[in-house]
């Protein structure tokens, strides 16, 4: 749903990524980066700062933008950094979500730990069933809740006190996107097989 918009992003992140290019920093290193900033807000969470956390999470997903940015502006597009930045992405969607089970388990809250492995689960299953759906040769970029809209609940329900209810929203709609694509993947592959 928000992939609609990498038009107007890129008109506000290309700038700042032409910007870093006089750091030399190189769009492998802003993955990196990401990835650190998704581990510092896992142990803000875990800690229960929960606003923190969303900061941190939101600095993650700056850097995620730029990454891309950064690497058209700067022609340094490779299928490594295109490998690299989806890999990193898994590791950063998972800290952050094993951190607030991890938050969930120390306040005992056992409906909010079920939350959030189901937020867990569906985030796999979202990229997971994209990859099989186009390995098999289906576009398969259909449902509503992809990364940016699952990092944009989660970043606003820390910022606002409503973490909970957030990793609820991520969870059931990253589960029914997941499901979206296998029944988008099935009715394009059994019209190929008719």
């Amino acid at each position: 749903m928000l992939g609609r918009y990498k038009e107007h992003v890129a008109r506000v992140s290309d700038p700042v990524a032409r910007a870093l290019l006089g750091a030399r920093l190189r769009p492998n290193q802003l993955t990196v980066l990401g990835l650190f900033c998704s581990g510092l807000a896992a142990a803000a969470f875990v800690a229960d700062y929960q606003r923190l956390g969303g900061l941190l999470l939101a600095l993650a997903g700056a850097l995620d933008i730029l990454d891309g940015s950064l690497a058209r502006v700067s022609g340094q597009v490779s299928p490594f950094g295109a490998f690299l930045d989806s890999v990193l992405d898994r590791y950063s969607d998972l800290l952050v979500l094993a951190g607030l089970v991890v938050l969930f388990m120390g306040k005992s809250r056992v409906w909010d730990v079920v939350g959030a492995l189901a937020a867990l689960i569906g985030t796999v299953m979202v990229s997971y069933t994209r990859a099989r759906a186009e390995s098999v040769g289906v576009q398969c970029r259909v449902g509503f809740m992809e990364r940016g809209e699952r990092l944009l609940a989660l970043i606003v329900g820390a910022l606002l006190d409503l973490l909970a209810p957030a990793v609820w929203v991520v969870a059931v709609g990253a589960n029914v996107t997941a499901i979206h694509r296998i029944a988008h993947t099935w009715r394009a592959t059994r019209r190929v097989f008719r």
